[in-house]
């Protein structure tokens, strides 16, 4: 086992691999690791007869992330052809692993901090699955609130213990109002859009031509279609840009309930503030990191929306 948690292609049980290479009709050739994320297994493009490449990722049925390849393998299945994300090969269980298979998407990771063309083209891809999106074209998946159920009770917990260690100013001043809005946001977030619910910019690939595709569907819920532009402005870095302004420019930030956006910024807002002094998994101690960046920029937002 290597760097975050990832084992090499020919680490994988023989008969999965086996499985794999009889539904492709060819034999692995050349395996190329992808680097990036919080993965764990195998994760990389396969070469096989001929040249053609495709994408595979691999965990153990007993790790923490079956579940998640289990419901991407359902999503990536279904989504509408207008979604612009890669075509779905396949997905496989043999000798304690799941695999998914699916075409190589174009283009490359964008930069962060984000640069302007690369946010332009993700911002635009919000765009086109919402409107594909909406209603979603898949039943029986969980909500956004199953999807965070458990875990945005920080403000509501810390009011009832009089807990403010580790708070700011402005969080210690306004933890009335955070905890009031945490105890109903469930009830606000709501919607019957097909969310992808982890637009990080490592989910992203974007080609010279500002195209723009979106992988990775393993926390697919349903809600409201803005909820993952609040998302995708939160989860990577946006530099000198300023979310409220850019969501605020957004067709989906405009038609959005205030009040709404309010109730995930305070959820998200809680999550981040408990996990971030949290130590990350052992495959990804690099992610401890990442929630403190997304617990100050989502506090940086509310203040402005709150002042």
């Amino acid at each position: 086992m290597r760097e975050s948690g990832r084992r090499a292609w020919h680490e994988l049980p023989g008969p999965l691999v086996e499985e794999v290479e009889h539904r492709l009709g060819s034999a692995v050739r050349r395996f190329e690791e992808r680097r990036g994320g919080f993965s764990y297994g195998v994760l990389g493009v396969a070469t096989l007869d001929g040249g053609e490449r495709v994408f595979v990722k691999a965990v153990p049925e007993d790790s923490g992330h079956v579940a998640d390849y289990r419901l991407e393998a359902i999503v990536a299945a279904a989504l509408p052809s207008g979604v612009p994300a890669p075509r779905f090969r396949f997905s496989c269980e043999a000798a304690g692993w799941v695999l998914l298979c699916s075409d190589v998407a174009p283009g490359g990771l964008p930069h962060e901090p984000w640069r302007p063309e690369e946010l332009a083209a993700a911002l635009h891809l919000v765009t086109v699955c919402a409107r594909e999106l909406t209603p979603s074209p898949i039943g029986g998946l969980p909500t956004v609130a199953d999807r965070m159920a458990g875990r945005c009770e920080t403000w509501q917990a810390r009011e009832r213990d009089g807990a403010t260690d580790g708070l700011g100013a402005w969080e210690r001043a306004r933890l009335g109002r955070l905890a009031e809005v945490e105890r109903d946001w469930a009830s606000l977030v709501v919607g019957d859009s097909l969310l992808h619910f982890d637009p990080r910019f490592d989910n992203l690939l974007i080609t010279p031509h500002g195209r723009a595709s979106l992988v990775d569907w393993g926390r697919a819920c349903t809600g409201p279609a803005w909820a993952d532009l609040v998302c995708l402005l939160l989860e990577s870095d946006l530099g000198d840009a300023d979310p409220e302004e850019l969501f605020a420019a957004h067709p989906l930030g405009r038609a959005a309930e205030p009040e709404r956006v309010d109730a995930l910024l305070v959820a998200f807002a809680g999550y981040w503030t408990r996990t971030a002094g949290e130590p990350g998994p052992p495959h990804a101690p690099h992610l401890r990191v990442r929630r403190e960046r997304s617990r100050q920029a989502t506090i940086g937002w509310l203040r402005r929306r709150w002042g």
